[in-house]
């Protein structure tokens, strides 16, 4: 009797942590992804020209894909323009955006957990070398 109690609130925990586990990688691969891109970036100047920018954002695009993830290039941010303050002094540096709506895992979950399609946003910023 208590193993029918507790089976099904131990079923919804594991698959829970799960999710929560899978949304976190998500999130950290994104964090990658947006810093091998601003990386990237920071050694080549787009200078007006769309090529460049193109291939940053196919760079980034194939590097998500090896982790099954699937983003357009509308989906991607790239400014080459971002400026930091360095003490005294302004670096001109690049700044990348990934945004995805992550699609819940587990689809039958979401009936009993409040889990929906969460938005994540990887960022990271990169000094220019150019």
């Amino acid at each position: 009797m208590e193993l029918a109690i507790v089976l099904p609130l131990f079923g919804l925990l594991l698959l829970g942590t799960l999710e929560i586990g899978s949304m976190a990688r998500d999130y950290q691969v994104l964090q990658n992804a947006a810093r091998e891109g601003a990386r990237y970036s920071g050694l080549n100047k787009v200078n007006g020209v769309a090529t460049v920018e193109t291939r940053i954002k196919n760079r980034i695009i194939a590097y998500l894909a090896n982790e099954r993830i699937t983003v357009t290039a509308a989906d991607i941010t790239v400014n080459q323009a971002f400026t930091v303050a360095v003490g005294s002094t302004n670096m001109n540096c690049s700044e990348i955006t990934i945004n995805y709506t992550r699609p819940v895992t587990f689809k039958g979950i979401a009936t009993w957990l409040p889990l929906s399609s969460t938005p994540l946003k990887g960022s990271a910023v990169f000094r220019n070398f150019f």
